[in-house]
């Protein structure tokens, strides 16, 4: 299995809105090879980075770029969503901005207000879901995706390929 095989597997196990998230990040973070914009958090955005996953016959360094891109990528944004103290100073954000709602109804706030309470109610599943990733991710980047780990892999496919 090649090492963007694992990180596509580790994908498909994550919730679908853990999944959106992921692809939303990597977007803002890549430009999937110029490929045309995409809609945040959408299904074709979701199948175009399956399919940058999932590419054959890419080269041994592409495919170890590609992984190391996705790990530095998915590791820097998903930072915040892997600390309980990350998750607490959101949820302190968003209900301050509800209470500058409640006293000016006008303020910037209130035009952020529908969506900090939507991010609130949802927030203990997100940060649950999150936490669980980040234990699945961390057996995954420690494992399979360190720098010696993909350099064997390298190495064994280099053998293979003597073979044919």
């Amino acid at each position: 299995m090649t090492p963007l095989q694992t990180i596509s597997d580790w994908f498909e196990k994550q919730h679908a809105q853990v999944q959106g998230e992921i692809t939303a990040g990597m977007a803002l973070l890549l430009d999937f090879d110029d490929a045309d914009f995409l809609p945040l958090d959408s299904e074709e955005q979701r199948e175009f980075f399956r399919q940058w996953l999932s590419e054959v016959g890419l080269p041994a360094y592409a495919v170890v770029g590609r992984a190391l891109t996705f790990r530095a990528c998915f590791e820097y944004f998903a930072e915040s969503r892997f600390s309980e103290a990350s998750w607490k100073q959101s949820e302190e954000l968003f209900r301050e901005a509800l209470e500058e709602t409640k006293g000016n109804p006008h303020s910037d706030a209130a035009r952020f207000a529908p969506t900090a309470q939507r991010l609130l109610d949802e927030m203990p599943a997100r940060r649950s879901r999150w936490i669980e990733g980040r234990q699945s991710w961390r057996g995954l980047a420690d494992g399979s995706l360190t720098p010696d780990a993909l350099r064997k892999w390298v190495t064994s496919q280099m053998g293979e390929a003597g073979n044919d």
